[in-house]
C-alpha cells in the first residue's frame, strides 16, 4: 500500500482527485483477499457480526466496507436484513462476490435510514472525521446504532497524520456531539443516535485535542496515558 501511495504521488494534506485513483488501485483487491484469510481480521469481523446479530436489524450500512467481507458475514448471519456496502471505489471482484449473498449489495452512498451503521477503519483515512460522522449519522433512525472502530496510528501511509490526535479523544468528541456511547466491541465502540448532532461541541474537543497532542507525545507512555485520560475521560455507557 505504501508503494501504491507513493506511486500516485499522494500528499496526506493535499486531498485532491488522485485520492480516488489510489483507492481504486489493485492493491486494495490484494488487501481484501488477504483479510479474507488473516486470522485476526476474521476474528474481528466475527465479533462485529455477533454484535450486529444481537440487534436484529432490518437495514445495515457498512460505510467504507471495501471488499465486503464483513457485510457478507452480517448478511449470512441476519438473513432478514438488507446489508449495503457503501463504497465509492468498489472492485468488480468485490461486487461479484457480494452477489453470492442475496441480501448484500453495493451502493455509492447512504440513502434513507438504517438501523445500524458500521464504519471500521474509515475515519483515519479522511481529513475531517467529525464532519463525516455527522453526515453519516444523519442516516441512522432514531435510536439506531453506529459501530465505529478506528486506528489513528501511522500503520500505513493513507492514515492521515493530521488527525492522529484523535487517538486520545475520539470517543469524547463523539459523545460531546451527542452520540450516546455504548459497549466496546473488539477495538471499536458502539454509539446510539437519538436526534441531531452538535458538531460545534465535537469541534471544541477536537481543538483541545489538537493543541494538546504535541505535548502528550513528548511524555513517557504511562504518564501520557494518565494525562490523556484526565483531559479526555472515556465516556461510560
Amino acid at each position: 500500500m505504501g508503494d501504491a501511495w507513493r506511486e500516485q504521488g499522494r500528499d496526506p494534506v493535499l486531498m485532491d482527485e488522485r485520492i480516488g485513483k489510489f483507492y481504486a488501485h489493485p492493491v486494495w483487491l490484494l488487501n481484501g483477499l488477504f483479510i479474507e484469510r488473516d486470522a485476526q481480521s476474521v476474528k474481528n469481523r466475527q465479533l462485529f457480526t455477533d454484535w450486529g446479530m444481537k440487534h436484529c436489524p432490518l437495514r445495515v450500512g457498512d460505510y467504507g466496507g471495501g471488499f465486503g467481507s464483513l457485510a457478507s458475514m452480517i448478511g449470512n448471519a441476519c438473513p432478514d436484513a438488507v446489508v449495503e456496502v457503501i463504497e465509492p471505489h468498489p472492485h468488480p471482484a468485490a461486487i461479484g462476490r457480494a452477489a453470492a449473498t442475496a441480501n448484500v449489495r453495493y451502493r455509492p452512498e447512504l440513502t434513507g435510514e438504517y438501523d445500524i451503521l458500521i464504519a471500521t477503519d474509515v475515519f483515519e483515512h479522511v481529513p475531517d472525521p467529525l464532519a463525516l460522522v455527522e453526515h453519516t449519522a444523519l442516516h441512522l433512525r432514531a435510536g439506531g446504532h453506529y459501530l465505529i472502530a478506528n486506528c489513528f496510528w501511522p500503520v500505513i501511509l493513507c492514515h492521515l497524520p493530521q488527525t492522529f490526535y484523535f487517538r486520545h479523544s475520539w470517543d469524547a468528541a463523539l459523545a460531546a456531539m451527542g452520540l450516546v456511547p455504548g459497549e466496546t466491541v473488539c477495538y471499536g465502540r458502539a454509539f446510539r443516535s437519538f436526534g441531531e448532532l452538535d458538531l460545534h461541541k465535537g469541534r471544541e474537543i477536537e481543538q483541545r485535542s489538537r493543541w494538546l497532542f504535541p505535548w502528550l507525545e513528548r511524555l513517557p507512555g504511562h504518564i501520557r496515558h494518565r494525562v490523556a485520560r484526565l483531559a479526555f475521560p472515556k465516556p461510560h455507557p
